[in-house]
C-alpha cells in the first residue's frame, strides 16, 4: 500500500474514531458502576445502624453506660477522633467494625443524643424541640435504641466523603479505561513514526535505484553505439578473433541492459505507478513467441520443450510485454536451474473461474526454507548449486507482483533434485 499523507490522515481519523468509541463506551460502563455502588451503598448504610443496633440492644455494657446519664446530654465523634468516654468509645468501636467490612474507606460523623425520657425522638415529638434534638432526629441515618431503659438512646450518622468513596470503588475501571487509552496512543504515535521512517526509506530507496539505473543505461547505450560501428568495419569483418569478441560485448550488453530493466520495473512496481496496458491477447500464442527464443539454448544444451496446450478458452486480457516477461523469466529460470539436459514441460488447462498455466522443470529443485522467501525481492538461495547462476534475485519477485496486478495467482511445489512446478492461475476474458 502506498503511504501518503491522505492515508495517514485517515488512519489517525480511524484511531481517534476508534478512541471516542472506547471512551464513550468506558464512560458508560463507569457511571453505571457508580450508579451501582451508590445503591450498594445507600442500602449499606441503613444496614451499617442496623447491624449495630442488633449488636447492642442487649449489650450488658452499653445498657449499664446509657443508665448513668442524668438529664438529656448529648455527644459527637468522627472517624479520626479518639474519644474518652467509654459510652462514644463503645459506640465508635462497633461502627468501626461493622464499617470496615463494607466500606472501610468511608469517613463518618457521629451526633449522639440521651434523654432521660423513654421513648425514641420519632415518637416523642416534644423532643425535637431541642436543638441538638432536632439536628439528630432530621438526619438522614437516624437510629433510636429505645428498647434501652430508663434512657433513650439516639444517634445518627454523616458522611464527609461519600461520593468520594463511591466513585473509588470504580478506579480499577477508570484506571484500566486510561491505561488502554494511553498503550493505545503510544502505539498509534510509534506506528506512525515507523510508517513515517519506513517511508523515507523507501523514498531514498528509490530515488538511489533511479539514479543508479540512469547512470548504467548511458554506459551501456555507449558500449551499443560503439560495438554497433565497430561492426561496420571491414577490417573487423574480416578478422573472426574481433568478430567474435564483439559478440561477447553485444551479449554482455544486452544482459547488463535486462537486469537493468528488471530494477527498473521493479522500482515502478514499488511506486505503485505502474500502468498496464491490457488488451484481449492469445495465451497460446504469447508462450510459443517467447519459448521460440528459447529454442537455440535449449537446443545448445541437448534439452527439449514440450508443450501440452489442453486449455480451450486460452484468450486472456493481459499486458501483452509485462506478460511476456513473465513467460521469458519461467522459462530462463528453468532452463538455468538444470544441471543436465533441461527438460520443461509447459501445460495449459481449463479452471473453473479462468486458465492454468504450469511451468514443469526437472532442475536442482528447492528445500522448503528456499521456497518461503523465493518470491521475496532481491532474495537468493544460499545453499546448493543456484550460487552458480548469476542475478538480482528480481525475477520472480517480479513475476509475482505482474501475476497479481492481474487478478491471478502463483504457487511453487519443489523437491530438492527432482526439479520444480510452477502454476498459474489467470482470469480469461469474458
Amino acid at each position: 500500500m502506498k503511504i501518503n499523507k491522505y492515508t495517514l490522515a485517515a488512519l489517525f481519523i480511524v484511531v481517534l474514531s476508534s478512541l471516542g468509541v472506547l471512551l464513550v463506551i468506558q464512560f458508560q460502563i463507569l457511571e453505571k458502576d457508580i450508579k451501582n455502588n451508590r445503591s450498594t451503598m445507600e442500602l449499606a448504610i441503613p444496614g451499617i445502624l442496623s447491624d449495630l443496633y442488633d449488636n447492642m440492644m442487649f449489650n450488658r455494657d452499653l445498657d449499664n453506660l446509657v443508665r448513668k446519664y442524668e438529664g438529656t446530654e448529648s455527644f459527637q465523634f468522627t472517624t479520626n477522633s479518639n474519644p474518652s468516654d467509654p459510652l462514644q468509645l463503645l459506640l465508635k468501636s462497633g461502627l468501626d467494625e461493622v464499617i470496615s467490612l463494607n466500606y472501610p474507606d468511608l469517613e463518618y460523623e457521629v451526633d449522639g443524643f440521651v434523654s432521660d425520657e423513654y421513648g425514641c425522638m420519632i415518637h416523642r415529638g416534644h423532643r425535637p424541640e431541642l436543638p441538638k434534638a432536632k439536628k439528630v432526629m432530621e438526619a438522614d441515618n437516624h437510629m433510636c435504641f429505645c428498647m434501652i431503659l430508663p434512657n433513650t438512646l439516639d444517634i445518627s450518622m454523616t458522611y464527609s466523603n461519600k461520593e468520594e468513596t463511591i466513585i473509588g470503588n470504580s478506579a480499577s475501571i477508570l484506571k484500566a479505561s486510561f491505561l488502554l487509552i494511553v498503550i493505545i496512543l503510544i502505539s498509534f504515535w510509534f506506528t506512525i513514526r515507523t510508517i513515517g521512517k519506513q517511508k523515507k526509506l523507501s523514498d531514498l530507496k528509490r530515488d538511489f535505484i533511479n539514479n543508479l539505473t540512469h547512470e548504467f543505461k548511458t554506459p551501456i547505450f555507449s558500449i551499443s553505439l560503439a560495438s554497433k560501428s565497430l561492426r561496420s568495419i571491414d577490417e573487423i569483418k574480416k578478422t573472426p578473433k574481433a568478430d567474435s569478441y564483439l559478440n561477447l560485448i553485444t551479449n554482455e550488453t544486452k544482459r547488463l541492459q535486462t537486469q537493468v530493466d528488471k530494477i527498473l520495473q521493479m522500482a515502478l512496481l514499488d511506486s505503485g505507478n505502474l500502468t498496464l496496458d491490457k488488451k484481449e491477447i492469445d495465451l497460446h500464442e504469447s508462450i510459443q513467441n517467447v519459448a521460440e527464443g528459447f529454442q537455440m539454448i535449449i537446443l545448445e544444451k541437448e534439452g527439449t520443450i514440450t508443450f501440452n496446450l489442453h486449455a480451450s478458452n486460452h484468450r486472456i486480457v493481459a499486458d501483452e510485454t509485462h506478460l511476456n516477461n513473465v513467460l521469458f523469466n519461467l522459462l530462463d529460470n528453468a532452463q538455468k536451474y538444470s544441471e543436465e539436459k533441461p527438460h520443461i514441460e509447459i501445460i495449459t488447462e481449463d479452471s473453473e473461474n479462468g486458465i492454468i498455466l504450469t511451468f514443469k522443470d526437472h532442475g536442482i529443485g528447492m528445500d522448503t526454507v528456499t521456497q518461503k522467501y523465493i518470491f521475496d525481492q532481491f532474495y537468493r538461495a544460499q545453499s546448493g548449486n543456484v550460487h552458480n547462476v548469476k542475478g538480482f534475485g528480481l525475477g520472480l519477485s517480479y513475476v509475482k507482483k505482474i501475476i497479481e496486478f492481474h487478478k491471478g495467482t502463483i504457487s511453487l511445489q519443489s523437491t530438492p533434485g527432482q526439479g520444480s512446478i510452477f502454476k498459474i492461475h489467470l482470469p480469461t476474458a469474458s
